[in-house]
């Protein structure tokens, strides 16, 4: 059967994709084995390209709507946009959906975060607390990323457990083939001959920044260097104007990496710190252990559910945990080499085939029902 999906997709309408991004690009990726399959993306950001793959079927719609305050866009233009076209469904990838569906609209809630986290004002209530469980209860079906965001929902809304499916992430295919791909020149002079850890997550409060940094510190490793990720431009200039003195030179602010140099740090580093409160779903859990690098994680929320060969579970808030941990994974051991190989099979249940898949099997039920 045909299937023509309409896709909400500004997280790939960006400069940069990050991690909603990624998921959508190896949706999007991964439907080039299904020619009857294709996609109308809908974006609202005329300043950035889709970011969309080669070879899929794909149409790129970018289109401004006023009225961004009150998410116009979502609730009054998307609606308008995908009523007129020929499409089996509307799948909402970002969180939030439009109350409004003429098609039958498929959501991705990837966790409980926004509900939480929202400020106070009425706006805010209104949209989270009033307007969202609203369109959950009209949506034709929900996919979450893990069974800890599925239990976040149905402690929320019992009624979603009927059409609610888990469909975990993946991890990028090259993870699982052998790359020779070197790190950016400005990072490896900065980094020179000394071994490295790498912080991933950039300055978001629940990731924990300060924390990784705290753990280099206390570590017995003085020739190890720590490379911190995901901080833009603005932010790096903040953290470096905090760092101690006394660690300076050993603390490092990358700029933005593409996708095989970023698996070349992963490859090369001694350790991951990921000391995140919260994740629905951790990608840097799951890549440096399909990296063949030990990664340092307290089990919490989803994490729980992401413990394989590689993981060093700590204590959240036990710095010394922290640091003996890192210095146990700088140092090695015999056994290393065993998990690694232990590793590279637990990852395999993380392909982003398989959950392109799953997707599609949801499509087709949302679209058969239709």
């Amino acid at each position: 059967m045909t299937l023509k999906v309409g896709l909400v997709a500004r997280c790939l309408n960006t400069e940069h994709l990050r991690g909603m991004g990624k998921y959508v690009y190896e949706l999007l990726r991964h439907s080039r084995q299904q020619p009857e399959m294709s996609w109308h993306l809908l974006g609202d950001n005329a300043r950035y390209p889709m970011k969309a793959p080669d070879g899929a079927r794909i149409v790129a719609d970018v289109f401004p709507f006023r009225g961004d305050r009150f998410e116009a866009w979502e609730q009054i233009g998307v609606p308008l946009r995908t009523r007129k076209l020929d499409l089996d469904l509307v799948h909402a990838t970002e969180g939030s959906m439009p109350w409004w569906q003429p098609k039958p609209t498929v959501i991705t809630v990837h966790d409980t975060l926004s509900w939480e986290e929202r400020d106070d004002s009425a706006g805010a209530g209104f949209y989270w607390d009033t307007l969202m469980p609203a369109a959950l209860r009209k949506s034709a079906a929900v996919i979450t990323i893990s069974e800890c965001s599925r239990k976040d929902i149905l402690a929320r809304w019992p009624w979603l457990e009927p059409k609610l499916t888990v469909i975990p992430h993946g991890i990028d295919e090259e993870f699982f083939q052998r790359e020779d791909t070197a790190l950016p020149p400005a990072l490896l002079q900065r980094l020179g001959s000394s071994p490295y850890a790498v912080y991933l997550g950039g300055p978001m409060e629940r990731k924990r920044a300060s924390w990784a940094v705290d753990v280099l510190a206390a570590s017995g490793r003085q020739d190890l260097k720590l490379v911190m990720c995901g901080f833009g431009a603005a932010a790096r200039k903040s953290a470096e104007a905090a760092l101690d003195p006394a660690l300076s030179g050993r603390v490092i602010f990358a700029e933005f990496l593409a996708d095989a140099e970023l698996r070349a740090l992963y490859r090369g580093a001694r350790a991951v710190l990921y000391p995140t409160l919260y994740e629905g779903f951790g990608f840097p859990a799951v890549e440096a252990q399909a990296a063949g690098t030990p990664v340092i994680f307290s089990a919490l929320g989803s994490l729980a559910e992401l413990i394989g060969p590689l993981a060093m579970v700590v204590p959240p808030h036990d710095l010394q945990a922290w640091a003996a941990a890192l210095d146990e994974a700088c140092a090695g051991g015999s056994g290393l080499q065993a998990r690694t190989v232990a590793a590279a099979q637990w990852v395999q249940r993380f392909k982003w085939s398989q959950s392109f898949d799953k997707h599609l099997a949801v499509y087709r039920t949302v679209a058969g029902q239709r």
